[in-house]
């Protein structure tokens, strides 16, 4: 357990809600650059500061946080939530939720990884991601609660159309920058994988170049594709997926896998994870692991995709 001072802060739009491990209550101020700077002129030096991600509302503070000196976790919602329940907090509030964050980081901060902060190319790639995943979300959350023809109706049929157009548009704006920016050779390179196109290559070289990651498996990790052990003395149990990852990049590289079973490398290498008993969801899953470490060879190898990946692949789900 680390000496530094351990900070807990609930974020919403309008507020910060800020507690500080050790000490009773909290205290709450807006989330505002000038209420922020304010308050972290009254922080100790090189504090360790946590906030749960939330859709955009806690970067304000992280980025002043981080430039005041401070290290600062970013925190999975989940985490925090499964923390509370098993230190027996027996309700929630803000005011609860930033004094369990404080409690969490002083307990764990030395088994974190600090917050990396985006460089101004990775911020305007991360936007324009986000509100490209917030869209189809969207599209599709429409698409069920109106019924498949509304699309074609014309009360509804404007909206859809338009949202195809933006999605279009962001597209466009999304492969312009990956292009033109630093990585724009890895994209490339990343679009030699069968079944990988502009929009899926933006994500993967977006995310596999945020982190100084250490191996294929803990890139595997990031997506959430990584089978979670299911164990307990001699009983073994069905494996599914930590879905730990960014649940975009994830859902990006399931559909890469379904374009994949329809090229003619990917074909005999799906045939091969369905005859070993695997459902097409499990198949579509293990496909898409498969891309993502065949991602992270062209990656670091620093040359185009090798067809002879898949071939070994299937090989190896034949001889399974």
């Amino acid at each position: 357990m680390s000496d530094h001072s351990a900070i807990g802060i609930d974020a919403d739009s309008k507020t910060l809600v800020v507690a500080r491990h050790g000490t009773k209550g909290s205290a709450r101020i807006a989330n505002s650059a000038s209420a922020i700077g304010k308050w972290l002129s009254s922080v100790p030096a090189k504090s360790r500061i946590g906030v749960e991600a939330t859709n955009r509302h806690h970067e304000l503070v992280v980025r002043a946080a981080q430039k005041a000196g401070h290290a600062v976790f970013l925190l999975n919602p989940r985490d925090i939530k499964h923390y509370a329940k098993g230190v027996a907090c027996r309700g929630k509030t803000d005011s609860g939720d930033a004094q369990v964050i404080a409690r969490y980081i002083a307990r764990e901060a030395d088994n974190l990884h600090e917050h990396i902060a985006r460089s101004p190319e990775q911020e305007r790639l991360h936007v324009l991601l986000q509100q490209r995943d917030s869209l189809v979300r969207n599209k599709a959350t429409l698409h069920l609660s109106l019924g498949t023809d509304a699309a074609e109706s014309a009360i509804f049929g404007p909206i859809f159309s338009g949202l195809k157009g933006a999605i279009a548009m962001l597209d466009r704006e999304i492969q312009h920058v990956c292009r033109s920016g630093e990585q724009r050779d890895l994209y490339r390179r990343i679009m030699t994988i069968p079944g990988v196109g502009p929009t899926v290559a933006a994500f993967v070289t977006h995310h596999i170049t945020r982190w100084p990651l250490a191996n294929s498996d803990a890139w595997v990790a990031c997506t959430g594709l990584d089978p979670r052990p299911n164990e307990s003395g001699a009983r073994i149990g069905r494996r599914r997926l930590s879905k730990r990852g960014n649940a975009g990049l994830r859902q990006i590289l399931y559909m890469a896998a379904m374009g994949l079973t329809r090229c003619k490398g990917g074909k005999p290498l799906y045939a091969a994870i369905r005859d070993r008993g695997h459902s097409s969801t499990a198949s579509f899953n293990i496909l898409a692991r498969k891309l993502a470490r065949i991602a992270w060879g062209v990656f670091k190898s620093g040359r185009d995709f090798d067809p002879s990946m898949l071939k070994v692949g299937q090989a190896c789900f034949q001889q399974a």
